[in-house]
């Protein structure tokens, strides 16, 4: 394959549009309140994740892992909106086949309900890495280790 074919192929990746920029995301009040604590405000930190999306998006994968969404409580958080999925165009992508997979194709028209099938896989899996981190030492190695138990063997 030519160089120039492979670079159109990522350059089609790169542009993958965003119908989510306007959507808000929330978590849970109380997992907020406990998630900065996991969260890097500086490249010196040595925290686990850089940005809260990070945190959101592992989440998201355990939530799955454990075939649970569960619905965000009345009391929630902004911590930013569908504009920092432009940064990672790969995760609308996978946002939209988790969508598709628990919903069919219908789905694709509601960007709310993308958003909300992913924040309750989230906030399953949030909760679960809150419980896993709080109090140790290393809540990087934790994690790792802990989630060991989700992976394929």
């Amino acid at each position: 394959m030519a160089l120039s074919s492979r670079v159109k192929g990522l350059a089609s990746v790169a542009n993958v549009a965003n119908p989510y920029g306007n959507q808000d995301l929330f978590i849970a009040k109380n997992v907020s309140e406990r998630l900065g604590e996991f969260v890097s405000r500086s490249d010196k930190d040595t925290k686990p994740f850089a940005r809260q999306v990070d945190a959101w998006w592992l989440a998201i994968g355990i939530g799955v892992k454990m075939g649970r969404r569960t619905p965000l409580p009345p009391e929630t958080v902004k911590y930013n909106d569908g504009g920092i999925l432009s940064s990672d165009p790969w995760r609308i992508t996978h946002l939209e086949a988790l969508a598709l997979a628990e919903e069919g194709a219908d789905v694709i028209n509601s960007p709310g309900q993308v958003i909300r099938i992913a924040s309750e896989y989230a906030n399953t899996g949030l909760q679960w890495l809150i419980d896993e981190m709080l109090g140790e030492a290393e809540p990087t190695l934790t994690v790792i280790n802990s989630i060991a138990e989700y992976l394929p063997t």
